[in-house]
């Protein structure tokens, strides 16, 4: 297996991953009909975020922790999706960026959760969990 080298890769590894997402038990339905994602609109940006975040691009603009603000997530999602993400990964990629990835995945996962718990978004009944 070769690393993530271009924007071929970061456009193969956002499509598996987000094909995953949209199929996903928990993940779908939050996605696909609460959020209502038009695939076809959302992944070119997803591949734009993860050109930014691992070749430098400044093709991206946008504040996703706001866009996730209104979805009903609960902090276990977090480790859902990163759970995704790296085993999407590591399908399909191997070698320092391909770490970077999923480090950069992981800090994302981490830092929505505990915004989120900041900003309340998380009731009482579900941090108790």
């Amino acid at each position: 297996m070769k690393d993530i080298q271009n924007e071929d890769d970061i456009q193969k590894l956002v499509h598996a991953f987000y094909a995953k997402v949209e199929k996903d038990v928990r993940l779908g339905p939050i996605f696909n009909d609460f959020a209502g994602v038009e695939w076809e609109n959302h992944l070119p940006k997803m591949v734009d975020f993860w050109s930014k975040l691992l070749f430098q691009t400044q093709r991206y603009k946008g504040h996703p922790f706001r866009e996730h603000l209104p979805l009903p997530i609960e902090k276990e999602d977090f480790g859902r999706w990163y759970g995704l993400f790296e085993e999407t990964v590591d399908e399909y990629f191997e070698g320092e960026k391909a770490e970077h990835a999923k480090e950069m995945a992981g800090k994302i996962a981490s830092s929505f959760s505990v915004r989120m718990e900041m900003e309340g978004k998380f009731n009482e009944s579900e941090e108790s969990q």
